[in-house]
């Protein structure tokens, strides 16, 4: 019964850390480019990902392994000292981001510590290295990369009439190919709308509330799946293991709480300091976000939420004719994203020596 208590404590903290740093990568946008202000903003994203963590039970199954045993050799017995140290050691790197205001990864964070602890505990030989650089760190890499020359790609090639108006036009098609969506979306202006005959109009504003949500949601089923391999692995320590559903649940509830009370400082940060953007650069932005995040949540490829909308905010700014990008602000989150994975490593084994000296006595 200890143990189970223990797990759900550390489960809750990692998820609530998480939620306090990441609810600003769905959100940032719709504040930085002023649809809307800081807390209905949080308020929103927090409800998507909530949806999203409970989803992620189901549909990044495969991610889940990834971030359970699929990182350990075969043969290698988790203990729970390790699984803990490792949990505690993320939540803690990430809540000294979140104080200080800096975006971080929870995954940078996750991964750093798992390895760490794991050389540490079990020695370098039971880590799988192979799986650890190839399944994560490369879409770890590569998918900032992506985001930012998408965003880039996107918003240099929107029609010309995009930048001055504010609706996306939506007609039905007199026929479309049997089992397509007869369907066409043309960027215009209201009048253009009208003088076409087009059916409907949709503004960029509900479009980007839309993929502010989208991101959101990919963001929890990235995110959950990670924190809640972990936490089963340590509930099988005593041989009750908890409730698969029941944990995400609780993740899911830990990252609501500290999106709520705890997630407005580093929305800020995202929001004001990296690039001003409109309607346009942060619908697009989020679009990108959502994709890449939410695909690889589904096929197994543990993407950073904070990277990847960081770098997607990014490229709208480098977009404009007159690229507008506080190099500051990106120098400063590129040094925090590096030295989370030693950090939260060195704090990890620092807590598993910790925990082990207290168990043995």
């Amino acid at each position: 019964m200890l143990v189970q208590a223990i797990t759900v404590s550390v489960a809750l903290l990692v998820a609530y850390a998480n939620g306090a740093n990441d609810v600003s990568k769905g959100v940032a946008t719709l504040v930085g480019s002023g649809v809307t202000e800081a807390r209905r903003a949080i308020g929103w994203g927090t409800a998507w990902t909530a949806a999203g963590a409970l989803a992620g039970a189901f549909a990044a199954t495969a991610l889940a392994r990834t971030f359970g045993a699929g990182l350990l050799t075969p043969g290698t017995t988790p203990t729970l000292v390790a699984a803990l140290a490792t949990i505690v050691a993320a939540a803690t790197w990430v809540i000294l981001a979140t104080f200080t205001g800096l975006p971080v990864s929870t995954t940078h964070a996750l991964i750093g510590a798992l390895s760490g602890v794991a050389a540490f505990a079990y020695g370098i030989d039971h880590v799988r290295w192979s799986a650890v650089l190839g399944n994560i760190a490369v879409p770890l890499v590569a998918s900032p990369v992506v985001a930012i020359a998408a965003t880039t790609l996107i918003l240099r090639l929107r029609p010309a009439a995009a930048p001055v108006s504010d609706c996306v036009c939506v007609a039905t098609t007199a026929a479309a190919p049997a089992g397509a969506v007869g369907a066409a979306v043309v960027v215009a202006c209201e009048r253009a709308c009208n003088d076409a005959s087009l059916e409907g109009i949709i503004t960029v504003t509900r479009l980007h509330w839309l993929t502010s949500g989208a991101t959101s949601f990919a963001r929890g089923m990235n995110d959950a799946p990670k924190i809640a391999a972990i936490v089963l692995g340590a509930s099988l320590v005593d041989g009750r293991a908890l409730s698969s559903l029941g944990v995400f649940a609780l993740v899911a509830t830990g990252m609501v709480a500290g999106s709520l009370l705890s997630g407005l400082r580093v929305t800020r940060v995202l929001a004001e300091d990296v690039t001003r953007m409109d309607h346009h650069e942060g619908f697009v932005a989020n679009l990108v976000t959502s994709l890449l995040v939410g695909s690889g949540a589904v096929l197994g490829m543990p993407m950073s939420t904070t990277h990847v909308s960081t770098a997607a905010i990014a490229g709208a700014g480098l977009a404009r004719p007159q690229p507008s990008v506080t190099t500051k602000t990106l120098r400063d989150l590129a040094l925090a994203w590096i030295v989370t994975l030693p950090a939260s490593a060195l704090i990890g084994v620092l807590l598993f020596a910790a925990f082990r000296q207290i168990v043995s006595h």
